[in-house]
C-alpha cells in the first residue's frame, strides 16, 4: 500500500491492478470504492490524490490441526484492516506551525 501513497487515483490504480500481489486486488476494490464515495461528495477524479494508506493488523482466529497420536497443533488466521484516506491535490499546503505555544500555553 506504501507504493500508491501520495499518487493520483488514476495511476494508483493502474499500479495496482498490475502488480501481482495477493492483496492487490482487495487494495484496488477498496480504492474503487473510496473513488465511488469522493465522486458522490462532488470531487473531481483528476484531483483527488492518496494521502494516507496503512494496513494494519486485524483480529486473529484460533484453529487447531488435528495431528497423528490424538495430538493436535494451533496455528492462527490472520486478518488485516486497509485504510485509504483520499483528498484533493489544493489541500496539500503545509500546515503552518505556531511559535511560543505549548499545550495551549504561552511561553
Amino acid at each position: 500500500m506504501s507504493m500508491v501513497k501520495g499518487m493520483p487515483l488514476d495511476s494508483a490504480m493502474a499500479v495496482l491492478s498490475n502488480t501481482n500481489k495477493k492483496s492487490a486486488l482487495t487494495a484496488l476494490s477498496l480504492l474503487k470504492s473510496a473513488a465511488a464515495a469522493a465522486k458522490d461528495k462532488d470531487y473531481q477524479a483528476d484531483k483527488v490524490i492518496i494521502c494516507e494508506s496503512l494496513v494494519n493488523e486485524g483480529r486473529k482466529l484460533k484453529r487447531y490441526f488435528i495431528r497423528a497420536r490424538g495430538r493436535s497443533t494451533k496455528f492462527l488466521k490472520r486478518s488485516s484492516h486497509f485504510k485509504i484516506s483520499l483528498c484533493a491535490r489544493e489541500d496539500q499546503e503545509p500546515k503552518k506551525k505556531t511559535k511560543g505555544k505549548k499545550n495551549g500555553k504561552q511561553s
